[in-house]
């Protein structure tokens, strides 16, 4: 079957920026609660499983006033606070008690309150197990150099510098910016010059540190060079390049909280599990809590809330998610250097909610600022072809295609690729089979371009023997893809194996129960098989999938015409 669903492939932005949870409490233990507190406490567990923590604060919220004194509620409500990034998560930490979490986000309330001793008094509470163990000494040591008292920060984590640890490059990131903010030259030179060598990954944050040192010790040309090979790792942002550059000797952290918010970002992009995604979420929100301007922290927040870093896996967002996604982004000026980034994000966010000419409204003001940047220019294309305005996507991928080098490079696949399906779709295969070959030119081992080509070939009856070789090419490369499992099934119909074709069918149909096109292809192979009742039955089901018109106008001319005897 023909595949018009769009792989993602941009490079994410925000992975270039750069403790155990506390175990829910029991949902039994919130029975003893009256009535009204349980209603509430099932709509909180519901709005949870629908991805909306907003919502699940609400109602625990509303729980409580039932039942105040019931700790699995505030327990409950807390973790839905802090991943959600609700106002009433600093009460709440107040009433949960012997908790990480709690801990860490009362030092930070202290910290903002400009009562660093406070602070550093709580975050010292923490365990020294899991990875609250390794962020003590970084809260800690921020603590103290809030306190004026740099030598003591210092002192908290030259130890951990020390112990060989992975994490020793980003302890000592910290020293150099805790030496730095308190204008001790001698040790953020120092401690300065530790962190490029440990931690492997170019990254913004680590580049705009670095570039920002340099400058104010009077090396502009090494300051550049360091955005620049930001840049080049990562193309998604070098739009930001000009706006980090204009302000390359700016001092990227200016207060005590900044460091706070600065170790609880870098400790987010760290965690890799999709069992860290609660933990990534609260370091993000302490992080905007303490610093609420840092971009950085916003564009990882959508991400995160999203899945659009590829980290953890799971179901489609929610609306609700996508929504938290695009108000933890809309704070981010037009000043800021990262702007551009986060507003592409935005207008990825506003596509899949529904909302598709806002979208390209943005992109199209961003491409007045950056007119030949091929990630804008393809993800317009993009944006138009996913709600089917398939002839306006194709301008934009020329006009990407454009700006390509000669010859183009492999991973420009996905441009002819995607303008060559736009033209396709517009009923003109002479036109788009050029580009579908030249995206096949490029990545020769492109299963969803194999099953394209060799699909529309099978569908227009032209090249039947290549169509049979490209598809089992396809489904080698890609086995899960019950789409392409689906064209394979279809091309030995057409090429009259209609065994093969049965059992790829059904196959693919296992695979893929809710596609109309799948089904309506197992019942043409079961009327080619002299299954002429079976045929009936999947047809009726492929039109009760809600085809698009030209199929269901397919199906319901063959069930007319072949509709079994009564």
């Amino acid at each position: 079957m023909t595949m018009l669903m769009k792989i993602s492939r941009r490079a994410c932005v925000a992975t270039a920026i750069m403790l155990s949870a506390c175990a829910a409490a029991n949902p039994g233990s919130a029975t003893s609660a009256t009535g009204t507190a349980y209603g509430d406490f099932l709509a909180a567990r519901y709005a949870d499983a629908q991805q909306d923590p907003t919502a699940a604060v609400h109602y625990y919220t509303q729980a409580l006033a039932a039942a105040p004194g019931n700790r699995a509620l505030v327990s409950e409500a807390f973790i839905a606070a802090v991943i959600s990034g609700s106002p009433q998560a600093p009460a709440l930490a107040q009433q949960v008690g012997n908790d990480a979490l709690a801990t860490m986000l009362l030092g930070n309330q202290a910290a903002l309150n400009g009562n660093y001793a406070q602070a550093a008094r709580q975050y010292a509470l923490l365990p020294p197990n899991d990875l609250s163990g390794l962020l003590a000494p970084l809260l800690i040591a921020w603590g103290l150099a809030g306190q004026g008292n740099s030598t003591a920060a210092l002192a908290t984590l030259q130890p951990h510098i020390d112990d060989g640890s992975p994490f020793g490059g980003v302890y000592a990131l910290n020293a150099a910016l805790i030496a730095d903010q308190a204008h001790d030259m001698k040790d953020a030179s120092k401690y300065y010059a530790d962190p490029a060598n440990n931690i492997a990954a170019p990254n913004l944050r680590l580049a705009q540190i670095m570039a920002s040192w340099q400058a104010r010790q009077g090396n502009i040309t090494a300051a550049q060079a360091e955005l620049a090979a930001m840049a080049n790792t990562h193309p998604g942002l070098a739009g930001a390049l000009p706006g980090l550059q204009a302000q390359i000797a700016q001092p990227v952290i200016s207060s005590p909280t900044d460091g706070l918010a600065e170790a609880y970002l870098t400790v987010a992009g760290s965690l890799n599990q999709p069992s860290q995604a609660v933990l990534r979420l609260t370091f993000l929100h302490f992080a905007l809590d303490l610093r609420p301007n840092l971009a950085a922290a916003r564009i990882l927040l959508a991400s995160v809330l999203t899945d659009s870093d590829g980290k953890n896996p799971q179901a489609p967002p929610s609306k609700a998610l996508l929504r938290s996604a695009l108000d933890a982004l809309q704070p981010v000026p037009a000043t800021d250097p990262l702007f551009g980034s986060a507003a592409a994000q935005e207008a990825t966010l506003m596509a899949a909610l529904g909302q598709t000419q806002p979208a390209i409204d943005l992109i199209n003001q961003l491409l007045k600022t950056y007119p030949n940047d091929i990630g804008l220019l393809e993800q317009a294309g993009d944006t138009l072809r996913g709600n089917n305005q398939f002839t306006d996507a194709i301008p934009y991928y020329s006009r990407a295609i454009a700006q390509l080098p000669n010859p183009p490079p492999p991973e420009a696949w996905s441009l002819f690729y995607d303008r060559g399906i736009s033209i396709d779709q517009g009923s003109d295969w002479a036109k788009a089979e050029p580009d579908l070959q030249e995206a096949l030119k490029l990545s020769p081992n492109q299963p969803y371009v194999l099953n394209y080509i060799g699909y529309t070939w099978a569908l227009r009856g032209e090249n039947l023997p290549q169509a049979l070789a490209m598809l089992n090419q396809a489904v080698s490369l890609a086995p899960d893809e019950g789409a392409i499992i689906d064209s394979l099934g279809f091309v030995n119909l057409k090429t009259g194996d209609t065994k093969q074709a049965m059992q790829l069918l059904i196959k693919a149909v296992q695979m893929a129960p809710d596609d109309a096109e799948v089904n309506a292809h197992l019942g043409d192979a079961f009327y080619a098989d002299g299954q002429k009742l079976q045929a009936d039955y999947q047809w009726q089901r492929a039109l009760a999938l809600k085809p698009d018109a030209k199929l269901q106008a397919d199906i319901e001319a063959k069930l007319k015409q072949f509709a079994p005897p009564s």
